[in-house]
């Protein structure tokens, strides 16, 4: 069967129960301890073949045949990496790795992509994502790291000084964000669809309320122009609209109604309580205005 040249892939479920009898040759494994022996190791690319380890044993290791341990496996056996894992493995049987070696005597693409701005909130987000669609039991804490690292995060989002019209930096640095908006909205889909909780309603609250100063110019800098922060006023309107929006689609009106009408807390606000509506959010940019003249 393995032979067969229409079978691209060969994929191993590697449990305890799997690991002895075929270790043991013992009955119950059937043709796949066949498939897997030397001989046809011999006749076969051996790329065809991949483990996917779904149990780990007391000490952290993860049950394999002998014959394979030598070998490259997907890991499944984690909660924390199942998503990540699960592209992985979906990336193998397509042939599609994720890193690329380039060929011989030409520099590496990413050495030539110096204007690239990589958030980091891609492994959080995919932790955050299986955790809400599959209701974890870490969910609201993996929602809470993909918040605080996004948060932290789109600081490298900055517009700095130098050459160039401004509103041509503005419009490159908001199409530099949309891999990192489009996570943001498949995680406000996937609270609509499946997590839509009060609890969930606060994160989102707090997801906001911690992006709000960056649309204004924060304490270490003493100097700005009006403009130089309206890449972060587009950003932020824009995710807003896209929670609200997301929330409608599922009927998820509890949701729209706290995100509008909970206020949320500016250090920066002239107003003395520092509480604030949802219309901060919705601020003018005069770079797109220069831009349409």
């Amino acid at each position: 069967m393995v032979s067969d040249p229409d079978i691209r892939k060969v994929a191993l479920i590697c449990d305890h129960a799997y690991a002895e009898k075929a270790d043991g040759r013992s009955g119950g494994v059937g043709t796949e301890t066949q498939i897997i022996s030397a001989e046809v190791y011999e006749k076969e690319d051996q790329n065809k073949f991949v483990a996917i380890v779904a149990e780990r044993d007391e000490e952290g290791k993860a049950f394999l045949p002998i014959y394979y341990k030598s070998r490259i496996y997907i890991d499944l056996s984690d909660n924390d990496l199942y998503a990540m894992n699960f592209e992985q493995l979906l990336r193998c049987i397509y042939d599609k790795p994720l890193y690329i070696k380039p060929d011989l005597g030409k520099k590496p693409a990413f050495l030539s992509d110096s204007g690239s701005i990589i958030l980091g909130t891609t492994p959080k987000f995919k932790r955050a994502l299986d955790a809400i669609r599959n209701n974890k039991d870490y969910c609201i804490g993996a929602l809470n790291e993909y918040i605080d690292t996004f948060t932290e995060h789109l600081e490298k989002f900055r517009l700095q000084g130098g050459e160039g019209e401004i509103d041509d930096k503005v419009v490159e640095n908001i199409e530099q964000f949309l891999p990192f908006r489009n996570e943001a909205i498949e995680i406000f889909l996937a609270l609509a669809q499946y997590r839509n909780t009060p609890e969930t309603h606060h994160q989102l609250h707090r997801f906001f309320e911690g992006l709000i100063p960056y649309m204004d110019r924060p304490e270490h800098v003493s100097r700005s122009r009006e403009w130089d922060f309206d890449n972060f006023k587009f950003i932020v309107h824009e995710l807003f609209l896209y929670s609200i929006a997301s929330f409608l689609k599922y009927e998820c009106y509890d949701a729209v109604s706290y995100l509008l009408r909970h206020h949320y807390y500016l250090e920066k606000s002239s107003d003395s309580n520092k509480m604030v509506p949802f219309s901060v959010i919705c601020e003018y940019m005069r770079s797109l205005e220069h831009r349409n003249n």
